[in-house]
């Protein structure tokens, strides 16, 4: 019995962020020249808006305080206090679409960006009022790709037991960990990371995108290209300026991701935007469309990388595009985390529901 990724909804937080950070380089990044180099990196990212949970993130009465940034437990507070609200905020947007929650039998969270336990999992069975006897799996710390980790465990839950229904939360607070340092790699990841959430539906019912083939790809000998620790100023992440270049050579050249390179023109992609570079770089190497492309440009644009929400966002703007009638179309997402990690999910989108006749949605509604 396939299992089918049925409705996803997203959330970001209220406050836009992109222009203050920039403004804010200024009296926490470094010398001129450093800051100059930011803004130049932050102009051809291709990033218009990020959002964050913090109301003010910088000043002297803001979070990050020039010279006294927050020690990694005050960041855990913020993150107890705000993940709930923002991850429930995207469940009850799934709500809203009509997701019927009062059937959910297995709940999926994933995030990297906090811990704290009683956990995120049982606040948001809490607060939207799931079923205590709900089966919670928490999948922390593996960083970007750990959306589509969520989404092949939610998988192998329905296709173990068809009447299961999973409720998958993806939910990232990455700006609680800027810090001020001297290393250019982690100066560049703050300007692409930010906050948001999304909650999908898997179920054994035929709608949606159904999920086919999954694959986990790791190279050993990259494993230092990106990594994220946890120091006493928040969590760190390690970004190597040449990661682009090897994902680029490896899916050129590895025998294993061949099928990538192979794949149908026609094809729907669905590419982890975990920033400009990398996009260009899969696209370069598997010669993809720029209308390939859009959805995960998009997605960069609107909301900066999202870590292991993003490519829900992405999947989300795919599934509501889809024509009522005509043929299913298929589909690959992809995803990079620590390791370093190639993981891919092949899917199959099926038609969107003809609409109504407006007769009978008159009657409907009166």
């Amino acid at each position: 019995m396939p299992a089918y990724l049925n409705a996803i909804a997203c959330s970001v937080p209220p406050h836009e962020s992109q222009a203050g950070f920039l403004d804010s380089l200024d009296t926490w990044a470094g010398p001129p020249d450093v800051i100059d180099k930011l803004r130049k990196i932050a102009a051809g990212s291709q990033i218009e808006a990020r959002h964050t949970v913090l109301d003010t993130p910088f000043g002297n009465n803001g979070f990050y305080r020039p010279g006294a940034f927050p020690t990694t437990g005050e960041r855990m507070r913020v993150y107890q206090r705000e993940a709930p609200r923002l991850a429930v905020d995207a469940v009850e947007s799934l709500r809203a679409k009509g997701a019927d929650l009062n059937a959910v039998t297995h709940l999926v969270v994933t995030s990297c960006t906090g811990f704290y336990a009683p956990g995120l999992d049982i606040d948001i069975l809490r607060e939207a009022g799931l079923a205590p006897g709900v089966q919670r799996s928490l999948i922390g710390f593996m960083g970007c790709h750990a959306g589509l980790i969520g989404l092949r465990h939610a998988k192998q839950t329905v296709e173990a037991d068809p009447s299961a229904v999973v409720l998958m939360v993806n939910l990232e607070l990455c700006s609680l960990h800027l810090q001020q340092t001297d290393r250019m790699d982690r100066l560049v990841s703050f300007l692409l990371f930010a906050d948001g959430a999304a909650a999908s539906l898997i179920t054994a019912r035929p709608a949606g995108l159904r999920l086919d083939a999954c694959a986990s790809h790791l190279s050993l000998a990259d494993a230092e290209r990106m990594a994220w620790h946890i120091e006493d100023q928040g969590f760190a992440m390690t970004l190597d300026a040449r990661l682009p270049a090897r994902i680029r050579q490896w899916f050129r050249d590895s025998t294993e991701l061949a099928p990538l390179r192979e794949a149908d023109r026609s094809c729907l992609w669905a590419v982890h935007p975990g920033g400009r570079l990398i996009l260009d770089s899969v696209q370069d190497a598997c010669g993809l469309s720029d209308t390939q492309m859009a959805p995960s440009r998009d997605v960069l644009r609107r909301f900066g990388n999202l870590s292991s929400a993003s490519i829900l966002f992405i999947l989300r703007s795919l599934l509501e595009a889809a024509p009522p009638g005509g043929p299913p179309q298929a589909g690959r997402a992809v995803a990079f985390g620590p390791g370093l990690t190639v993981e891919t999910v092949d899917f199959l989108r099926l038609p969107a529901p003809a609409a109504a006749p407006a007769r009978a949605l008159a009657a409907m509604a009166g």
